[in-house]
């Protein structure tokens, strides 16, 4: 046998032995759901100044202009110290909304929308690093 015959073999073995070689480390996949949402919240925005150990309550409006929704807030906290800063939700009777207990937004029009007013409870840790916070609240179903 020539050496010819054996060329097309060796070059498969290297092409092998490069693709054995090769490591993936991970790999990942996202999934977006776009749906339509009849909830509008106002204020979009605000900031406070707290002290340490203090606590702030801020009111907020939510209008529905679709079918009726049962949902929760999840917050992330941003800064020195994340930890430092506690976020909950309570109805205006004083009930905590939750994932468990969520919190029901009538249904509604656009010439009439359902209010529900929500209240905000930011509580700042005794030891809380000095410096600017930023807190994203999401509202789940």
């Amino acid at each position: 046998m020539t050496l010819r015959k054996f060329v097309p073999l060796i070059l498969l073995l290297i092409l092998v032995g490069v693709g054995a070689a090769y490591v993936l480390h991970f790999t990942t996949k996202g999934s977006v759901e776009i749906f339509d949402s009849g909830l509008e919240i106002s204020p979009e925005s605000f900031s406070v100044d707290i002290a340490k150990g203090g606590h702030y309550v801020k009111e907020i409006t939510i209008r529905n202009t679709g079918e009726e929704k049962e949902i929760y807030f999840e917050d992330v906290v941003e800064g020195a110290d994340s930890k430092a800063i506690d976020v909950t939700y309570h109805t205006t009777d004083g009930a905590t909304i939750s994932s468990s207990k969520k919190l029901t937004v009538p249904a509604g029009t656009s010439d009439s929308p359902a209010e529900v007013i929500v209240n905000v409870h930011i509580d700042v840790d005794e030891d809380a690093p000095k410096g600017e916070y930023t807190v994203y609240i999401q509202a789940r179903s």
